[in-house]
């Protein structure tokens, strides 16, 4: 990961999450009640400090503050009755996942050391959105949670895909994982928005966005197989298929993208054990039994 301003833009798993909006939709907020710099603490934040920052590390901002945010934009507070459900899902199906199979010393050490929560998209003048974005480790944008409701499966796996991502990330700069996983699918480029989801899941990459670099191909592998689980997966990797030569009217097995595909989930189930004591298969269990129980 660059240690510039990353932006995940939501074309990584599901056509849902890169759309176009209009110019004219309108903030609903009155941004000018939202200059000043004091306020007073309430519940909410004395909530989010027990449930965060004193076990995890955590700090969670919710109040718009220019300076979290990248300047020239449009964007507007979350709800704050969006604030709780949003952490404890958070919690329920990023963090607890990682306890079970690690401990919660793992997740506090570790862990991105703030959450940014933004109520609007963040729009972009080629007419979409940035449903998330994440800098130098240090910090996670979440944004559109006025929309969230936990049981959205898609908004779900739209916030985690951000979150495992960036927690990726985290752990191959503290540890890299092995070398041998940057020549499976050599043919990175700088141009991955240019080409479908098909198209470079038959080149054997995940998401359009793995094609940018080898660190972003495997923490969007991570993502992947935790957002989607392991059956899904399965399913994914095994539907690859190409033209049969002999009859265009039928397909065959895409035998490369499939195991390239498979490559890169053994490499990174072997970095889980080998670097972080981490049954990978259990923990992909543990976060959709959380994602399936909310």
């Amino acid at each position: 990961m660059k240690t510039s301003y990353i932006k995940l833009f939501v074309v990584f798993f599901t056509l849902n999450c890169l759309v176009a909006c209009s110019k004219e939709e309108e903030l609903e907020v009155d941004v000018t009640q939202l200059t000043g710099d004091t306020w007073v603490k309430g519940p909410l934040d004395t909530w989010l400090y027990d449930n965060m920052v004193v076990p995890y590390n955590i700090e969670v901002k919710y109040r718009f503050d220019r300076y979290e945010l990248a300047l020239g934009k449009n964007v507007t507070p979350p709800s704050e009755s969006k604030v709780i459900p949003v952490v404890e899902t958070i919690k329920k199906t990023w963090i607890t996942p990682y306890d079970q199979v690690a401990g919660p010393a793992f997740i506090r050490r570790l862990s991105p050391k703030q959450f940014v929560l933004v109520g609007s998209p963040e729009y972009n003048t080629n007419g979409t959105i940035t449903l998330g974005t994440a800098e130098g480790g240090r910090k996670i944008v979440l944004f559109k949670l006025n929309d969230f409701a936990t049981d959205n499966k898609p908004e779900v796996k739209q916030m985690l895909h951000t979150i495992h991502h960036e927690f990726g990330h985290i752990l191959h700069q503290n540890i890299m994982y092995p070398e041998e996983y940057k020549r499976i699918t050599p043919s990175y480029t700088a141009s991955w928005n240019d080409f479908s989801l098909a198209d470079a899941n038959s080149r054997g990459f995940i998401t359009e966005y793995s094609r940018s670099n080898p660190d972003d191909d495997f923490v969007e592998m991570i993502s992947i197989m935790l957002i989607e689980g392991r059956t899904n997966f399965n399913t994914l990797v095994n539907g690859l298929v190409l033209p049969d030569p002999n009859d265009p009217t039928k397909t065959v097995p895409n035998t490369a993208a499939q195991a390239a595909l498979r490559q890169k989930e053994q490499i990174i189930v072997r970095y889980f054990k080998e670097s972080w004591n981490i049954d990978f298969y259990t923990l992909q269990t543990n976060a959709q039994t959380a994602i399936n129980a909310l």
